[in-house]
């Protein structure tokens, strides 16, 4: 994680522009929220001259919730990106990801839940990566602007890396966080945590931190960083990735 309290700060900066307040009376008015919603996120990054390098993201993420019923969150999310110097072409990103949760509403502060992912990850190695597995959790906070819970459960994970298969069994602890800065700019966090119940030094660690302002009805600026540790890696590879991701999302 060597860069990724600089890009923290990135996106706490962007945060406090975002949260500005605005003397409209557009943004006196909160817009009223859907039950669900789909949202596609796309960010590009390219430079030219001694080096040439090209970075994209694109995802797709579609959430929403019923009270007293539960909730869903699903995505989507590919990243690819590669450089060029003196003619040498080189691949540095190419992964897709894919991510399921559902939460049943057991009390106004307990849920249980189940949740799903799977990954491929040229570059990491990583051929695929399931996980699944059902889990319990509680809202520290919950109310229309703010949201903290914590879920914990047992998941089986199946994957071929390197070119070696394996599975087991694994702990999953998963802490969400968002917040409705301003009418039109939230903040959303997230960290996840996932061990091998054998041998907790075997583990992988996900963090999630971002900003999200509205320009329209529809369309939104967005910083996200994301950092993502491996214990253990495929054999040559590093045990940290960390994306810095600028760009604009799309309401459908």
């Amino acid at each position: 994680m060597k860069y990724f309290w600089t890009m923290i700060l990135a996106v706490a900066l962007a945060g406090t522009v975002s949260a500005a307040p605005k003397k409209t009376k557009a943004a006196a008015k909160e817009p009223a929220k859907p039950a669900l919603e789909t949202k596609l996120n796309a960010s590009l990054a390219l430079t030219d001259g001694n080096s040439e390098t090209l970075a994209e993201n694109v995802s797709l993420v579609m959430e929403g919730e019923k009270e007293g019923l539960g909730s869903v969150l699903a995505s989507i999310e590919n990243n690819y990106g590669e450089s060029q110097v003196e003619g040498v072409k080189d691949t540095t990103v190419n992964n897709v990801a894919a991510a399921l949760n559902l939460k049943k509403t057991l009390s106004p502060r307990t849920f249980a839940s189940v949740d799903g992912s799977a990954l491929h990850d040229q570059v990491a190695s990583i051929s695929y990566r399931a996980l699944v597995g059902p889990g319990l959790g509680f809202y520290f906070v919950k109310s229309d602007k703010r949201e903290l819970s914590l879920e914990a459960g047992p998941s089986y994970l199946w994957e071929k890396v390197d070119g070696v298969r394996d599975d087991y069994l694994t702990l999953r602890v998963t802490q969400r966080y968002s917040c409705q800065i301003t009418p039109t700019a939230k903040l959303i966090e997230s960290v996840e945590y996932i061990a091998a119940t054998e041998d907790f030094n075997r583990y992988l660690l996900a963090a999630e931190v971002g900003v999200e302002a509205a320009m329209t009805e529809r369309i939104s600026l967005r910083v996200v960083v994301q950092d993502k540790y491996n214990s253990d890696p495929a054999e040559g590879k590093e045990y940290n990735d960390v994306s810095l991701l600028a760009g604009i999302g799309l309401s459908l």
